[in-house]
């Protein structure tokens, strides 16, 4: 099996020659194992076993290659990066890395008035250039390739503040709904011109929102249920039309609203916080494996920074034999593989997922 086929095959519940891999790193611990393991980037993919390949379009013009998630648009005097939403973050050291944690006022903490978000300088899906797609889902015909659109609910909350939208959507839904609904209207057009672009070739779209601490949801699942389900549905709607399958990213513990997923059509569920609250991902396997495919699931907060490599070897064995029986997992980190991870249980967990499985 090439990669495309191992994802799409794990993803109809079925059993694939080996675990699909998708793995997922901060940026100074894959250069610091790329160095260890004397890897270029393509001799990372094919060290790493990595099945799952991002492509996307490209943003011109941006003001810093440092981000967050979405392209910097401008630096201020004071040293904060703007993004195209107007979130201002700042780098922050920390160890071994480089955080760009929330900086400053949110660009719409003052906002009272539906009238005040409709004169707001939304961006444009138009800003981005998709031309390249079609040359890089050629060129990684065998991986399962995915594209990527960020979420409603968290750039709605970057954008007001947590505080104040979660009031938002308790005392003034009608604001809270239609901020969110602005910021659709970019996300959706840029994600249907992306698979449009595609031609069909994309085996897989991400939507990524967190909607959940490590205890449960950042708001009831009634509220969840009125406000969000439906948003969300529109993606996954999206993503079936255009054959792909939909990666439903959240961390923390998403445990209330699972089944509620599986029916607006989430097909992978990622990144599977293992410590977070009902998210242990043996207890979901025999809960959901038939409905859902499961993506991620190897602890980065205890695990792979503190564990031996015999106990991280042994614990990605029984992951692949239990969680991966049958199809329905794809092996990943339950989030980016932070610089505190000793490189021999990167290796040893990467060794394992590797092995053909039985």
């Amino acid at each position: 099996m090439n990669s495309r086929q191992r994802v799409l095959a794990a993803v109809a519940h079925q059993q694939p020659d080996r675990v699909p891999i998708a793995l997922a790193f901060a940026p100074e611990i894959k250069q610091k194992l790329c160095d260890r393991l004397g890897l270029d980037e393509q001799g990372f993919l094919d060290w790493s076993g990595q099945d799952v390949i991002s492509v996307g379009p490209t943003f011109p013009g941006a003001a810093s290659d440092r981000a967050y998630a979405d392209p910097t648009i401008e630096l201020t005097a004071d040293g904060r990066y703007l993004d195209i939403w107007r979130v201002p973050f700042r780098p922050v050291p920390a160890g071994a890395q480089v955080y760009m944690e929330l900086a400053g006022p949110p660009p719409l903490a003052q906002a009272a008035t539906v009238q005040e978000l409709e004169s707001f300088p939304w961006p444009s899906p138009e800003a981005w250039d998709y031309s390249q797609i079609p040359a890089a889902l050629a060129a990684n015909a065998d991986k399962a390739t995915h594209g990527h659109s960020r979420g409603f609910f968290e750039i709605a909350h970057f954008m007001r503040g947590m505080g104040n939208f979660l009031t938002d959507l308790a005392l003034n839904p009608e604001f809270a709904c239609r901020l969110m609904d602005h910021i659709i209207d970019y996300l959706l057009p840029r994600a249907r011109r992306m698979l449009q672009t595609g031609g069909g070739r994309y085996a897989l779209f991400e939507y990524n929102d967190d909607v959940a601490s490590q205890r449960g949801l950042f708001i009831s699942p009634d509220m969840w249920r009125e406000y969000i389900k439906p948003r969300v549905k529109r993606f996954c709607d999206l993503a079936h039309e255009h054959g792909a399958r939909l990666r439903y990213h959240c961390c923390g513990s998403v445990r209330q609203i699972i089944p509620e997923l599986i029916e607006i059509g989430v097909d992978i569920l990622n990144p599977v916080q293992a410590l977070a609250a009902g998210m242990d991902p043996f207890e979901l396997k025999a809960a959901f494996g038939d409905r859902l495919t499961l993506d991620g699931g190897i602890d980065i907060q205890q695990l792979l920074p503190r564990a031996s490599p015999a106990e991280v070897a042994a614990h990605t064995r029984r992951m692949i034999e239990v969680v991966g029986r049958g199809g329905g997992y794809i092996l990943g980190p339950s989030h980016a593989i932070q610089s505190d991870t000793p490189l021999e249980n990167i290796i040893a967990m990467v060794e394992q997922a590797k092995r053909p499985q039985a």
